[in-house]
Formats: C-alpha cells, structure tokens, sequence
C-alpha cells in the first residue's frame, strides 16, 4: 500500500493484531491461536507478494486465510478512493477471490468464514456490504468473489488479494502432467501482476499431499525468493500449549503429544501427512513398505549396463530359461523404459521366483527426439547373445513401426499396456511382498518405485514431476514372465 497521509486515507487502518482483537473490528480476543496472529503479523509487516502456509489438519489454515482477506478488505476500504490509489479505472471493480476444489468448498470455508466476521464487525456494519450465493459487494466497488477449481475463473477481474484453498489437492489430470493448482496459481498471479505490481496478496494453504505436489514447490521456492512467506507447521505447533497434556512419543524425529497416538500406530505415514504436515513419497503410496523394495535387491545378480547405457558382458543367458521384454516408450519429453525378467522355480512349484536381469531408463535428447531404432537394436542384441526371449511387449505409443521391425526378425512381439489398470504392478507388489522377486540395484527404479500411487483404486501413477518409465517397464516384464509361467503350469496340470 502506498504512504499512510490524509490524501490516501479516508481513515488509518487498524493494526493487524487490533483488528483481530478488538471488539470494534473483529473482536477475536480469546477465539483465535496466538500462532495465526503471530504469523499474520509476519506476512503483512513484511515485503511479501505470496504466503504459502502448509499446516497440518485442524491447524487453522482456512481460518487464518479468511483473517488475512478480511484485513486486506479493511485496509482498502479506509482508502479515500482505492482504484485511483492502486493505480486502475474509477469505477473497476477491485475484487478478493477465493479459488478451492470445487465452488461449494470454496463458498463454504474460507468465503464462509470471510462473512462470519464481517456479520459481527461493528466496524463492518458501516461498510455494509451486499450479499450474494457467491459474491460479497462492499462500497467504493470492492468485491469477495467466490472461485473454483477452474484456472479460466479469475480472466477478466482485478485481483488484488487471492486464496487457493487446498492447493495441493487440486486436480492433477493427464498423467500427471497437467497440475491445476499451478494453473490457478498462474491465473491469479497475472490477474494480481498485471493491475497492482507488487501490492497484492496470494495466499496458498494446504496440508501437504505427496512431496513434489504444488505447495512443496511453494515452499521450497521460497528458500530462494525472499518475497515468499512461507511456513510449515504441525497440527499441535499451531494449537495453543494448553490444548495437550504435555505428554508426548517420538515417530520420524518428531514430539508428537500422546493425543495422537492412536492416528500414528493406525498409519503412521498419513499420519505424518495429515497433522505433522510432512509429505509422504506420494498420495497413496502403492508401495507403503518401501522396504520391500531394498530387500528385493541382491548384490549377486550382474548388473546389466554400464555407465554408458551399454550391455556388460556378465550379462548371459541361463540355459532353458525363457526371457520377457516389456518397453515403455518415450518419444521427445519422456523418458524410454526397457527390462527383461525370467521365472525361476521353487523347488518345482508353481510359485516362482522373478529375476530382473536387465533395466535401463533412456532419456531423449534435449534438442531431439529418442532414436526408436536403437531400443529395437538392444532388443536384437540381447537375443543374439543367446537369450531365448519368448515375448516382447510394448506399451503402444509409437511402437507400431518397432514391433513390425522385430516381428520380421523372428521375434514374439506383443502390445501390453500396465497403464490400464493396476493388475500387473499388483503382480509385482504381490512378489516382493512374498519375496520373490529380485533385482540389482538401480537407482532410478527403486526412486520411482517409491514416488509411485494409487488413483481411483484402479491406476498406478506417478507423483507430480516424477517418472515411472523403468518402473512401467518391470512391472510389464515381471507380469509377461509370471503370465507365461502360470499358463504353463496350468496347461502342465490338465495334461
């Protein structure tokens, strides 16, 4: 806000902590956590544009979001004419707007509570405003506008303060690829930048989701951009003191109060996520005990590529064994994942035990495209050394000219998508659960394993900026061996 002098102000706005406090404004005394005005105070007495606060659940955020707008509003109504003062039209609206998951969320919380405070403000009920399903219009043209979850809301209107409730559950769609909360934030960012330069507000609340998703990205932007108020509190930093018996347990490092004890003993990784406010690896994660993962790796297997992405020579074949190979194809901006695993037998059950002999990621050129011919020349080149490959099996996209090529070459070729549905990754998990599956150690798939979730109940997927491109690759090799295994098998028991 410009200089406070009798031309800009038709009265001096209140303080942030009498504003909250006093019964003239807010009257809150008693009512709100110390923390949230301590916080308040932090954000608008410092040089911030944006605040990104990632608490825990229960914690306050949509409360101390309401707090923040509604303060914003005050000070500009005490201005003696707004639009002239920040720069835009007589007679623009100067608007305030909610953005949430949905329209109901976004008008029932932080919209809701915004008018709670206001119905009960003395000071209010001399700038009345008029109420709408999904707008508040205060005099001098100031507006709460009611969001959601669309990025297109906010075209059109001059934002000046802004909340995206819930930022990191907003929908992420294609893949993953395509983050609507980073969309939003786009939106209202330009709409703020554009009209008030750096006298606006956004804030973005949340508790955290998967690391990785938007406001883990907020936050650690903010380690570079001073700009960026940023906090991260657990569900009993922001609580007052009195509010637990003082009692607490250890989980992760943390002084968790014995209050929560039986959430963290029930599950302790959502837990973690939902009132310590400390992400998980992803949202649901497929693989909740990543240990399993480590414990498939065995020191003894050779690894198959060098640093160079090129085929070792301890790489061989084992007589009578047969080999499936599952590609995942990237083509400009996505990585190419290639395996190969075979089956070996328990004692002559039929229960086997899966080896992934070989797995590679391959990353395209930055300035190109990835070579198609040099995925189909590995291929070639581990069945001239004497591997008996039974099938390979591409995901589809782009793979038609490929499995043409490798057909004419003698070899078994298939499509096989594990992006469908969940069955083969679930092959998987049930392999190293029982642990019977194997692999050496490679790094980019054991990350990926890790930043893998659950969608819908149905789809695996990856977290936001993440990949699972050799994940997709041995889940598909793991599920062709055990497919091929247990069909013969059945085929051995009705002769």
């Amino acid at each position: 806000m410009p200089s406070e002098d009798a031309e800009t102000w038709e009265e001096d706005p209140a303080r942030l902590r009498d504003f909250v406090l006093d019964e003239e404004y807010l009257g809150l005394r008693g009512d709100v956590y110390p923390k949230i005005i301590d916080v308040l105070e932090e954000i608008f007495e410092g040089d911030y544009n944006e605040a990104a606060l990632c608490w825990g659940i229960g914690a306050g955020k949509s409360y101390t979001a309401s707090l923040a707008i509604t303060y914003q509003i005050h000070r500009t109504l005490c201005l003696r004419s707004p639009q002239r003062t920040l720069g835009i039209a007589e007679g623009s609206t100067i608007c305030f707007m909610n953005m949430s998951t949905n329209g109901e969320q976004a008008r029932r919380v932080v919209f809701g509570e915004i008018l709670q405070r206001i119905e009960r403000s003395p000071w209010f009920a001399r700038h009345k405003p008029k109420t709408m399903s999904r707008e508040l219009r205060f005099p001098k043209d100031i507006a709460v506008i009611c969001g959601n979850s669309a990025e297109t809301y906010p075209l059109g209107y001059n934002v000046l303060g802004a909340v995206i409730d819930e930022a990191s559950w907003l929908l992420e769609s294609d893949g993953g690829r395509r983050d609507s909360a980073e969309e939003i934030y786009n939106a209202l960012q330009r709409r703020i930048r554009s009209r008030f330069l750096d006298q606006g507000l956004l804030i973005m609340i949340s508790s955290p989701r998967h690391r990785g998703d938007f406001l883990e990205r907020k936050l650690q932007e903010a380690e570079s951009n001073p700009k960026i108020y940023a906090s991260r509190r657990a569900t009993w930093e922001v609580k007052p003191a009195g509010t637990y018996c003082g009692e607490t347990f250890e989980c992760e490092g943390l002084e968790v109060p014995v209050e929560y004890r039986d959430e963290f003993e029930r599950n302790a990784t959502r837990a973690l996520r939902d009132l310590a406010a400390r992400p998980a690896e992803a949202f649901e994660p497929f693989f909740r005990d990543t240990d399993v993962l480590e414990r498939a790796v065995d020191a003894e297997l050779p690894i198959a590529f060098d640093a160079h992405g090129h085929l070792t020579d301890e790489i061989r074949p084992q007589p009578g064994r047969e080999y499936y190979v599952h590609v995942d194809l990237g083509l400009k901006r996505d990585a190419c994942g290639i395996a190969m695993a075979h089956c070996e037998a328990e004692d002559g059950g039929d229960r086997p035990t899966v080896i992934v002999d070989l797995m590679l990621r391959i990353v395209p050129p930055s300035d190109g495209e990835l070579e198609l011919a040099q995925i189909r020349g590995l291929i070639e080149q581990i069945s001239a050394r004497g591997f008996a490959i039974g099938l390979v099996t591409f995901d589809g996209f782009q793979s038609a000219d490929s499995r043409q090529i490798l057909r004419r070459k003698g070899l078994n070729v298939e499509i096989a998508s594990v992006d469908r549905t969940a069955s083969a990754y679930e092959t998987m998990k049930e392999l190293l659960y029982d642990g019977r599956l194997r692999w050496y150690r490679y790094e980019p798939l054991l990350r990926e394993c890790k930043g893998l979730e659950m969608i819908r109940g149905d789809k695996v997927d990856h977290r936001h900026g993440g990949s699972k491109d050799v994940a997709d690759a041995v889940a598909g090799a793991v599920n062709s061996a055990v497919e091929r295994w247990r069909g013969g098998v059945m085929r051995a028991h009705v002769v």
